[in-house]
């Protein structure tokens, strides 16, 4: 006669071959048992909301691994005061751990080794960069963008014991943006919502009495005979724009007329300069001759200066003519 199994070991028999089944379809269908990945992690200052575990790491737009985990850490010294406290918010890295993906990267490509110590040292030093990028904007969903920023800056926190490759930070017009928008939040937060409704309210009540009020009324009344005032303005001085108009047009053929007979006195006038500045040059043959006369007239006065020296001291000349020989 066979004996009758337990129910119990069965149960449990059952139980555990379904906690294995289970086991290996997670295991198994997600495929992380047979990956070849390497950690890496970057530290980003900020708020990281909207990056998830799971979330995508790309590299120039294409997908090479995945966010593993994402947690919190501040400075290790405990702030004591309000002030101290500020300045360790300021200083709060988000660690974010994700792995590349060997597969994916040869899949791709890549033939340098993500893996191998000196080649994440000189990727680093190249130029590789980590920073948030919005996957969907309607979600919020973000997710980690390498690429490359030679110009860029860096500064490795190289904690003790994690057993990652480093890749550092960039700030992108993201986080900028995230900043502004918060400040702008804390600031309307900040107004006086309700005196700036009443000082609109008054505003508004104190045009309405302002256009109710006798003096506007009276201005709306006589706006009709300001506006013919205006009117009949502007018509007379389009009638004096028109007779100067007139005017002008009757003038301008005198105005020409002078003008054409001051030119022709200018050119003549330039031609008689011209013709005084060849007389006057020096060499001419006119300067020349009045040289000449100026000498002649010269030599003429000094000897009418002789002529007059000698009858002053010999009066009697005149009557008996010059001594010749001297004897008086």
């Amino acid at each position: 006669m066979s004996r009758r199994a337990n129910p119990t070991v069965v149960g449990g028999f059952i139980l555990g071959a379904v906690v294995l089944v289970v086991a290996a379809v997670v295991v198994f269908g997600s495929g992380r048992l047979f990956k070849d990945t390497v950690p890496y992690i970057s530290w980003f200052e900020g708020s990281v909301n909207g990056l998830n575990v799971g979330a995508p790491v790309k590299f120039m737009g294409v997908r090479i691994g995945q966010v593993t985990d994402v947690r919190l850490r501040g400075r290790d010294d405990i702030p004591d005061t309000a002030e101290e406290f500020e300045s360790w918010e300021e200083n709060i890295r988000i660690p974010v751990f994700y792995e590349l993906d060997r597969d994916l990267l040869r899949s791709q490509g890549s033939v340098l080794d993500v893996g191998d110590r000196h080649s994440a040292e000189l990727m680093v030093q190249g130029g590789l960069r980590a920073a948030l990028a919005v996957e969907s904007i309607l979600t919020g969903r973000k997710y980690i963008a390498l690429s490359v920023d030679r110009s860029a800056p860096y500064e490795l926190v190289n904690e003790p014991g994690i057993r990652a490759f480093e890749i550092p930070t960039v700030e992108t017009g993201l986080e900028w943006l995230e900043r502004d928008v918060q400040g702008l939040m804390a600031k309307l937060t900040e107004l006086d919502v309700e005196g700036l409704v009443e000082a609109i309210t008054g505003a508004a009540n104190e045009i309405g009495d302002l256009a109710s009020g006798s003096a506007t009324r009276e201005a709306l009344a006589d706006l009709p005979s300001t506006l013919a005032e205006l009117r009949e303005t502007l018509t007379s001085i389009q009638v004096l724009a028109a007779r100067a108009d007139t005017t002008m047009q009757a003038v301008r053929p005198r105005i020409d007329a002078s003008s054409d007979e001051i030119q022709a006195a200018a050119e003549e006038l330039d031609a008689t300069l011209g013709n005084l500045k060849a007389v006057l040059e020096p060499g001419s043959p006119l300067l020349i001759e009045l040289e000449g006369s100026l000498n002649e007239i010269g030599r003429a006065a000094a000897a009418l200066r002789e002529l007059a020296d000698y009858l002053q001291q010999n009066p009697s000349a005149l009557v008996r003519g010059k001594d010749v020989g001297g004897d008086r």
